[in-house]
């Protein structure tokens, strides 16, 4: 239990830790988000006009449109301008609680991992093949979560090339420090 806390609970610190260089420090995700010349208008327009905090898509059919309506509004839209816009009606500068979710998000998803590591035979249980599990879990997210948004909503690929650096370097050094974790305790073991 000690190796898998102590496993997680560093492997944690190499992924926030990136994570956290990666958005303040690196510049890799500068191009994702873009600059409006004109954000105060934008943003007084959505203030008046979003009846509250949320995401919405534009344009949208009405829940209530009958599936004939769905598909004729659904025809229209073809080659017109859409959006996604997430909406929120306070800009809050605490990053207490964001950055305390962050690390804990990254410590349970490193003990996930390494309750799979751990399941490995010790015959397998080497440097290289812990280093690429975790970071076949690193492209696994990357996929799942960000290339999915890609293939359905088009993200850009300036959001998605900071996201596949993150997964890629995080992930990586995180399966840098199992596979050392790891092998050297078993070697100890054995």
């Amino acid at each position: 239990m000690k190796k898998l806390l102590i496993g997680s609970l560093v492997g944690a610190i190499f992924l926030f830790g990136w994570q956290s260089f990666s958005w303040t420090a690196s510049g890799i995700h500068d191009k994702a988000y873009q600059y409006l010349p004109n954000q105060d208008a934008v943003m007084n327009t959505l203030s008046s006009q979003l009846p509250g905090e949320g995401q919405y898509m534009l344009p949208r059919f009405s829940p209530q449109a009958t599936p004939e309506e769905q598909q004729k509004q659904t025809e229209a839209l073809e080659g017109k301008p859409w959006a996604i816009i997430t909406y929120h009606g306070a800009y809050e500068l605490n990053m207490v609680k964001p950055v305390i979710r962050g690390f804990i998000i990254s410590f349970i998803c490193v003990l996930l991992v390494c309750l799979v590591i751990r399941r490995f035979d010790t015959a397998y249980k080497n440097f290289l093949s812990i280093f690429t599990s975790v970071l076949t879990f690193g492209v696994i997210c990357f996929l799942f979560v960000w290339y999915n948004q890609h293939n359905w909503f088009q993200t850009s690929w300036e959001v998605l090339w900071g996201e596949l650096i993150d997964n890629l370097a995080g992930w990586g050094l995180c399966g840098v420090w199992l596979g050392w974790w790891y092998k050297r305790n078993t070697h100890k073991t054995a």
